[in-house]
């Protein structure tokens, strides 16, 4: 746009210079003979200052209403390229304005124009630029001497009219359909620009990207310095050639800045502007249906200038998801300045349903209707985002998550890193099956979750190139666990480690004769969908596909303690097999057991139940004579302990 009101403006300056040279001549263009010499003559003269080309086929004054045209109106450029090229131009001058030092123009028309700029590295200079200087020159000899005042020349048009208007931008196309301007007495402005059409090409790493940005209508109302102006079904449009990123991958969003088409409706009510700065209040709607941006409401205050802008009262709708906060600052870049993008924001309040940005961004989230209240603070620049003082919770006060993070290296994905630590999270009731239950996910160990009971967590976890991972403390009602594992999207797995210490085994897996136990423990699960889908297809089965390996250091089967158990399962997702050992002074148990769901986990069938005597080695015979002393030692030491305690009730019934 900006350089569509470049182009108009040259054109404008052209359009006045052409007037001011035919108003000058119009009491002597009686004819139509008289007026085509009048016009060689003008355009002659044209030639030799400008140095150029200049062409006008005709041109006709009508002295009873004052009015002027032009036909056939073409400048070329140095290079000898069509500069300028004019179908009609009119106007319509009051000619005794002049003796004012004014041109007043009540109507000026202009008809199927085209025109060529050229600023390239090719070209030092643009390929307009020799008019300016020209017309910089006509004024430097006009200059009047310093002992008289300066008069200038005021012009005041009313009414302005351009159809068909097509600019060339260094092979870019720019295109009006028609521009109406009207002036009234009452010192009202109002102007309707229709059917602005621009195209562009941009050079990316991985090619061409077409460019399209469309205004159907623009409607432009200003009255005692407040202005507003409307623009309808604004449309910018991307497509670089390329399938969309989400090709063959249903689990990536349909979110491609290649494959963008927008539609949006904008209101901007503009109350001080300058060349230095601007006060507006914009409201408006976006929406493209194919990527799912439905940006049903858009409002903010916005106050500004080259170097920052302050928003303030910002509400921003996507979907059913409203989030809104006070004050936002912006600081511009410039290279040439060489200021950085930066930009913080006050506390952003929120009601967030995550289903919203599904289709745009995760589809995993088709499902997710339940939801959620928000308050976050966010700060960053164009690299680097930060959030701090993060509070999730819905309604019912079941869940919340208090947290902060960073997004890191925005522009390069491989390298992009998301980093969160939760300093609280807990989940009472049904609250954290009801979230599972929102995702399309096949739900394994559901019964195995809800035996948790209310849960906390205290932690942190990380996203990065086709990797995430999780860690820190759970505590819950069965007991608390210490872990870490990994999501693996590059070789589709999961793996980590859990430490508990108190886990109630016959509360979790619902095995009555084993109770709580202390343990660690390492995995590893399949996640393929096309190896897992081979598997089930052969065998069939709910299971996780992985392996599993357990450390028992104590635990109680019945009423026998036991400890130093280890525990190995595999399982191919039709039936988990495992074997489980002990080593003893004298003696090594072990068994095999089987299972085929984890929610009947005390049908599990127990075979090979083994026994192994064996003599004591000489480590073990060392351990059970450090533990004999251990033990005598603790009992000389109560002994100690009683007789101390004896002798000082007998000292305090002797003072007694």
């Amino acid at each position: 746009m900006r350089r569509l009101k470049l182009a108009l403006q040259i054109i404008g300056g052209i359009v006045v210079v052409g007037v001011l040279i035919l108003v000058g001549t119009t009491l002597l263009l009686n004819t139509n003979t008289v007026q085509d010499k009048v016009v060689d003559w003008s355009v002659d003269a044209l030639k030799e200052r400008l140095g150029t080309q200049v062409q006008v086929d005709s041109a006709r004054v009508n002295l009873f209403n004052q009015k002027v045209e032009l036909y056939g109106v073409g400048i070329e450029d140095q290079k000898q390229r069509k500069m300028l090229q004019i179908e009609k131009l009119s106007a319509r001058a009051e000619l005794m304005s002049l003796r004012h030092d004014e041109v007043k123009i009540s109507d000026v028309s202009i008809k199927g124009c085209q025109a060529l700029i050229v600023k390239n590295d090719s070209d030092l200079l643009p390929n307009y630029q020799f008019i300016i200087d020209s017309l910089k020159q006509k004024v430097a000899e006009s200059v009047q001497p310093a002992d008289k005042p300066k008069k200038k020349m005021k012009v005041d048009i009313d009414n302005i009219s351009i159809d068909d208007v097509s600019v060339t931008y260094n092979g870019n196309l720019y295109h009006l359909g028609r521009l109406e301007y009207q002036q009234k007495a009452d010192g009202t402005s109002v102007a309707e620009i229709r059917d602005v059409e621009v195209q562009w090409e941009a050079l990316k790493k991985k090619g061409k990207v077409d460019n399209l940005a469309q205004v159907y209508r623009v409607l432009y109302y200003e009255k005692d310095g407040l202005r507003s102006v409307k623009l309808d079904s604004l449309r910018f449009r991307t497509d670089n050639h390329l399938p969309r990123k989400n090709h063959n991958k249903p689990k990536r969003g349909f979110f491609d800045v290649g494959h963008l088409d927008i539609t949006a409706h904008l209101q901007i009510d503009i109350s001080h502007a300058d060349k230095d700065s601007v006060v507006a209040i914009v409201k408006g709607t976006a929406r493209d249906t194919v990527t799912g941006i439905d940006l049903r409401n858009l409002s903010m205050r916005v106050c500004g200038n080259k170097q920052q802008v302050h928003l303030s009262d910002v509400m921003i709708q996507q979907g059913w998801t409203v989030l809104k906060f006070a004050d936002a600052d912006v600081q511009l870049p410039s290279k040439k300045e060489g200021r950085e993008l930066r930009y913080a924001t006050s506390t952003i309040l929120g009601y967030v349903v995550l289903q919203d940005i599904a289709k745009p961004f995760a589809p995993v989230l088709s499902n997710f209707t339940l939801p959620l209240e928000l308050m976050v603070k966010m700060e960053g620049d164009e690299n680097s985002i930060k959030f701090s003082d993060v509070d999730i919770n819905n309604s019912d006060s079941r869940l919340r998550i208090l947290a902060s993070g960073y997004i890191t290296d925005l522009k390069d994905a491989h390298n992009l890193k998301v980093h969160f630590d939760v300093s609280h999270m807990f989940a009472r009731g049904n609250s954290k099956e009801n979230i599972i239950r929102q995702f399309p996910v096949k739900r394994l160990m559901m019964k195995q979750l809800h035996a948790l009971g209310d849960i906390s967590y205290v932690g942190q976890f990380d996203v990065l190139w086709k990797k995430e991972q999780f860690a820190g403390q759970l505590h819950t009602q069965v007991g608390d666990l210490d872990f870490m594992f990994t999501i693996d999207n590059a070789d589709k797995y999961v793996f980590g480690a859990a430490t508990t210490g108190n886990i109630s085994v016959d509360k979790t897996f619902d095995m009555p004769n084993i109770g709580v136990a202390s343990c660690q423990a390492t995995f590893k699960v399949d996640i393929s969908k096309p190896r897992t889908a081979l598997m089930r297809q052969q065998l069939g089965g709910k299971l996780p596909i992985g392996v599993a390996s357990i450390q028992v250091k104590e635990g109680q089967y019945k009423k026998i303690k036991i400890h130093d158990i280890a525990v190995d399962v595999n399982s191919n997702g039709a039936v988990a097999e495992g074997e489980l050992k002990t080593h003893g002074h004298h003696i090594d148990l072990s068994c095999n057991f089987s299972f085929t769901s984890t929610d009947e986990m005390k049908k599990m069938k127990i075979s090979h139940p083994g026994i192994k005597i064996h003599k004591l080695t000489p480590e073990d015979c060392q351990q059970k004579a450090e533990e004999k002393q251990h033990k005598k030692e603790e009992k000389e030491t109560r002994k100690q302990q009683k007789q101390l305690e004896k002798e000082a009730r007998k000292q305090e019934r002797q003072q007694q």
